[in-house]
Parts: C-alpha cells; sequence; structure tokens
C-alpha cells in the first residue's frame, strides 16, 4: 500500500517548485487514479513481454517473479497460480480461465483460444501447418481444456500453467477539511494508494506528468517523464 497523504505532498511540493502551479484535491484525485489504473495495467503487458523471452533474456528488476508478486499484493485484487495444470487439461476452479501460458523449449508464452474445427483445420493445410508456431485451445467440457500446437496435442502436466487475476485496485482519494480557506488532510476521509509500496516514485511521476499536460507546462511534464524514466531504468537493473 501506498499512503496517499505522502504521494499528494510530495506532489504538491515538486508542482509549486518555482511557482510552477497548484493542484487540486480533485485534480489530484483524478490524476492519482488514471496513474495508478496505468500502473497496474502495465504490470500485464510487462509479464507478457517477459515471458516471451528466454530465462537469460529476462532483466532482474522486472522479474516475473517480482511482477507476480506485485499483483498478488495489490489490494482488491485476487491472484492464483496453478502450475501445472493436472495433465494440461484440467483447469482450477476460480470461475473462469484467466491466462493460460505454455512453456516450449524453454520459452513460456499465452495461448489463445480457437474452435476446435479451426485446429483440425490447421493441421490439415500444409501451409497453415508450417506456419503454426503458437500454441492454441479449445474448452473441452467443464473446466477442461485442450492445447495443441503445430506437432500435435500438448498432454504434459509440466508445460501447461494457469493464471487467474480477479478484480482492481479500489478508487483512491485524498479526503481533506477546510480549514482557514485551505485543504487540510482528513484520514477518515480518504482511501490509499492499493498498489505495491514501491510504486510509489512511479505514482508522483505519472501524476506530475498529468499535472503538467492539466497546467500546460512543458517543463513540468518533462521533468516528470525524465524522473519516470530513470526509475524505470533503475527498477530494470
Amino acid at each position: 500500500m501506498v499512503n496517499i497523504d505522502t504521494v499528494y505532498q510530495t506532489v504538491q511540493a515538486l508542482a509549486n517548485k518555482e511557482q510552477r502551479g497548484y493542484l487540486t484535491p480533485q485534480e489530484f484525485n483524478l490524476f492519482a487514479n488514471q496513474a495508478q489504473a496505468d500502473i497496474f495495467e502495465q504490470y500485464f503487458y510487462d509479464l507478457n513481454a517477459l515471458r516471451g523471452a528466454r530465462p537469460q533474456e529476462r532483466q532482474v528488476g522486472d522479474s516475473v517473479t517480482f511482477l507476480q508478486h506485485k499483483i498478488s499484493n495489490t489490494d482488491g485484487v485476487t491472484y492464483s497460480n496453478t502450475e501445472p495444470v493436472p495433465n494440461g487439461t484440467d483447469l482450477p476452479d476460480t470461475g473462469h480461465t484467466g491466462q493460460i501460458f505454455v512453456t516450449i523449449n524453454s520459452l513460456r508464452k499465452s495461448i489463445r483460444q480457437i474452435e476446435p474445427d479451426e485446429i483440425q483445420d490447421l493441421l490439415g493445410s500444409v501451409w497453415h501447418a508450417q506456419a503454426f508456431d503458437e500454441a492454441v485451445y479449445f474448452e473441452d467440457g467443464y473446466q477442461r481444456i485442450q492445447v495443441w500446437t503445430g506437432t500435435g496435442q500438448i498432454q504434459d502436466n509440466t508445460t501447461v500453467t494457469c493464471e487467474h487475476v480477479a478484480g482492481k485496485p479500489p478508487l483512491v482519494y485524498w479526503g481533506y477539511i477546510v480549514v482557514n480557506e485551505k485543504a487540510v488532510y482528513n484520514p477518515g476521509a480518504s482511501q490509499h494508494f492499493g498498489l505495491h509500496v514501491s510504486e510509489q516514485p512511479d505514482l508522483v511521476a505519472k501524476i506530475l506528468k498529468l499535472a503538467g499536460i492539466s497546467i500546460e507546462d512543458q517543463t513540468l511534464y518533462q521533468a516528470a517523464a525524465a524522473e519516470e524514466s530513470l526509475n524505470t531504468q533503475q527498477e530494470n537493473k
């Protein structure tokens, strides 16, 4: 969890540097929720990119394990990882399949769902079979699937895994009361960020970028973008 007031005070201090501007609580809350949503959605893009790389090509800072840890520790999110799926066919009872992955020649990648007759069409065509370099699946009864590649059905129970992510971080808001015409933090009316504590620098940078767009301050936007880029580089070391 990331403290909402810590981020608010940091953003205001940086935005007010050299009289660049001031964010109202309403603007901050709007930008804060957008920043949180962007970071949470980026987890899944990063996971897919890392799973498409061989283990020696992965960056340590953004390892699959660390990203899974971030997702599972996000407030409002339920994360489960079944590895392997028994016999390559039985799915866990998660309500729906979530994301399914297959490991082939040390490469782990997501697989897409198709209709059963499409597999036969692909395998029955010499031209399509030669270009059939992905893995696909179709539903084969309740909580069951069949996974196929261009070489046939995968039945090795060590290669098929299933991940399920349900929910999303709750809306955040910096609550306040007005004292002497100034907004003063009210913790009882506030909601903290649901993200992992390591995301605080990125939240600040993303909110400042949005603030720079809002107040039409190119210098603030560029400074925030540079800070966000630096944070990413440090995470990937």
